[in-house]
């Protein structure tokens, strides 16, 4: 039997389209938050160490194989963090959080911000994180 770990997903990766597409079959899933983390989408999507934010994602309970393959196939190099998030029941998990190192800030792309946005909304997040993520839509863009 393969070995299961928790991943903090915070991005694109928590659309079920998006999870079918990159090969990522969650054994068990929960809506997280991660304390310490604030999103920035500039233009790809990362979370900055940040005291005083929350950032909010899905908890995933995938193999290291599936976490290596799904992260393999996206346009940067995303390096694995331990973290404790938690399940909106407050139950803490270890998981693996993959981050960016310091991009050179950019727009973001209208369908990029989209992928999050709507799996956002469907998962309940909360109005306020919703603002922030339509706040990295383009200028002019519509949600």
């Amino acid at each position: 039997m393969t070995p299961l770990v928790w991943g903090f997903f915070y991005g694109g990766l928590i659309n079920p389209d998006v999870m079918v597409h990159m090969g990522m079959k969650p054994q068990r899933q929960a809506v997280a938050t991660l304390p310490g983390y604030d999103l920035e989408i500039r233009p790809l999507m990362n979370l900055l160490i940040d005291p005083c934010a929350t950032a909010y994602g899905l908890l995933l309970e995938l193999t290291h194989g599936e976490l290596t393959e799904a992260y393999g196939k996206l346009k940067a190099v995303y390096y694995p963090q331990p973290v404790i998030a938690y399940d909106l029941e407050g139950r803490a998990r270890p998981a693996l959080c993959y981050l960016l190192p310091p991009q050179v800030a950019a727009p973001a792309e209208t369908e990029y911000v989209n992928n999050l946005l709507e799996p956002a909304e469907a998962l309940g997040f909360p109005s306020w994180y919703i603002d922030k993520i339509r706040s990295f839509l383009p200028a002019g863009a519509m949600a």
